[in-house]
């Protein structure tokens, strides 16, 4: 099947390939339904009866959880580990037929005219592309192909509301495309159907307008599920259905949503006025009667499109289309952490390890002087000069100031240039042992950062939560992406993880928004970056991710991962 399913652990079942599963501690973790109700939560749409409460879920296990994608389809990546020797590579192969996993061979079920309601008032939103030449599209996962025929391999995908350039009449229609293929900005073909229209003012793109911000290091507001967990409510709820579903409201509402004073809140979305049912990212619709779909595990997290507030109490609308109570929520505030951009300065570079540390002034055989204080992982560029001085040796900075190196991760330049290093080409050298990553064009390191990688160090990752050592490309990236498992009493499902980049069987970079260990190791396997290292990698890196789509792919063209002991 298509490359789209490969994105964490296990794959998704059929077309929705963008939720996965990933065990916190060797779980058994399974895969669900994109837009679907959390797993071991109720998943089934429920209306109220007259004066039934429900249940509270039971209090969570206190034991922290250590989320990490673990396992990716080897067969649909097995060609790009072949093709890169270990000591030193080349270019990529010229044949890019052998690597590319089979796109689907069949279409969508009844991807013919489109009959969706389109919104009760217009919506114009400054997206930059004519109304009368735009593409959006309606569901979570709309591929784009590079020919117009089912059978094409996938180069990437656009997210529910995404509004693209298209061709003023479609290439090519078909039985399985009746309403025709159209050609997209800023390549290949998406066909008009069950997944996508030419009506910008449709529904369900309306709804999902809200893109992702790809110039912060959270591309959404996050929020991670307090104790008790949140309901999903298909609408907005009263009071009284309020009351039927959550038991300890009374003390919400006296608490508030106080971690998310800060955030800007909208107005009620219009399509949600008048006792409206939220859209789907199905294609199904809900009955006038449904209040909710399930709730939320203990450990989960959400990014939102909207925020809003409706009789007091304050709520968000997620990217799956569900209206969460953020007094349940706890806002997610991303490590102020980032690595430090050395294009035209380069090599050496050192980040401070230490709680306590200084940087001094002066000369090492006259004496020193403290300057400063130096921040915990602060990062400073090395002039590459030591002197020992009783008993202990002193690196000099950039600027001339003195720093003792006992608390230091220095990262030195190269001592030999691999063969890889090409001019123009772009390659990523990760250290397990020193828990760095730099950036490289060429011989030219461009950025530094610290990172978490696997667990367990150098063991073997098969065996044990390392990270895989050796020379792989990034082929396969995502603004964001849903983790999930249901093994027993180890639920988890955080939606949206930022900025995903596969390199190997299940192998990536990613953002984590839930831990700030950056600099010690502490993944199931993965490469942990703090978010916003992670947005300057994801922008930087290839594949590109053309600016509205959602994700994209390349088997061939990828930046090099580089990782060693």
């Amino acid at each position: 099947m298509a490359w789209l399913r490969t994105l964490s652990c296990l794959v998704a079942a059929g077309s929705s390939l963008l939720v996965t599963s990933c065990p916190f501690d060797g779980a058994d973790a399974t895969p669900r339904a994109s837009g679907a109700a959390a797993p071991a939560a109720s998943a089934t749409v429920h209306t109220l009866p007259p004066s039934k409460v429900l249940e509270e879920p039971s209090p969570p296990a206190s034991k922290e959880p250590d989320l990490e994608l673990v396992a990716l389809r080897p067969d649909e990546q097995a060609a790009v580990g072949n093709e890169l020797e270990a000591a030193e590579l080349g270019d990529a192969p010229a044949s890019a037929e052998a690597m590319e996993p089979e796109a689907s061979a069949e279409a969508p079920a009844d991807d013919g005219e489109d009959l969706r309601p389109v919104a009760a008032h217009p919506y114009h939103p400054d997206f930059g592309v004519d109304p009368e030449r735009a593409l959006t599209a309606v569901r979570k996962e709309t591929y784009v192909f590079s020919e117009p025929n089912w059978r094409s391999k996938k180069l990437g995908y656009l997210r529910a509301g995404a509004v693209v350039k298209r061709s003023a009449e479609p290439a090519l229609k078909a039985k399985d495309c009746r309403a025709g293929w159209y050609q997209v900005e800023p390549q290949g073909y998406v066909c008009v159907g069950n997944t996508a229209s030419t009506d910008i003012q449709d529904s369900v793109s309306v709804a999902a307008r809200q893109m992702p911000d790809r110039s912060e290091g959270l591309p959404y507001a996050y929020g991670i599920s307090r104790y008790p967990t949140p309901p999903f409510y298909t609408k907005l709820p009263s009071e009284k259905e309020q009351l039927r579903v959550e038991n300890n409201l009374a003390q919400l509402k006296a608490n508030g949503a106080r971690s998310w004073d800060a955030e800007v809140f909208d107005q009620i979305p219009e399509f949600l006025l008048g006792n409206k049912q939220a859209p789907t990212l199905t294609g199904r619709t809900r009955g006038p009667g449904t209040v909710y779909s399930g709730r939320a595990l203990p450990k989960s997290g959400f990014a939102f499109l909207r925020l809003f507030e409706s009789d007091g109490r304050r709520f968000g609308l997620t990217t799956d289309m569900e209206i969460v109570p953020l007094d349940r929520l706890k806002l997610v505030r991303p490590s102020e952490f980032h690595g430090v951009n050395i294009t035209g300065v380069g090599l050496p570079v050192a980040f401070n390890r230490a709680r306590v540390a200084a940087l001094f002034a002066g000369d090492p055989k006259t004496g020193l002087k403290q300057e400063r204080l130096i921040g915990y992982r602060e990062a400073l560029k090395l002039s590459g000069k030591a002197v020992q001085l009783g008993g202990g040796r002193y690196l000099e900075t950039r600027d001339g100031l003195w720093v003792k190196d006992d608390s230091l991760t220095v990262i030195s330049p190269m001592r030999k240039v691999p063969g890889w290093a090409k001019p123009g080409r772009t390659w990523i050298e990760v250290s397990i042992l020193k828990q760095t990553l730099v950036a490289y064009v060429g011989t030219e390191a461009v950025y530094a950062t610290l990172v978490s990688t696997g667990a367990d160090g150098l063991g073997d990752p098969k065996e044990t939560h390392s990270t895989v050592q050796g020379q792989f490309l990034i082929h396969t990236k995502h603004v964001s992406v849903t983790m999930s498992g249901d093994e027993a009493g180890d639920e988890f499902d955080l939606r949206d993880v930022p900025y995903v980049q596969y390199f190997k069987e299940g192998y990536a970079f990613h953002a984590a928004y839930w831990h700030d260990s950056f600099g010690k190791p502490r993944s199931h396997g993965c490469i942990n970056l703090s978010p916003e290292d992670a947005r300057w990698l994801f922008q930087w890196s290839d594949p590109p991710v053309p600016p509205k789509w959602h994700g994209a792919m390349s088997l061939r063209d990828g930046t090099l991962v580089h990782i060693h002991p």
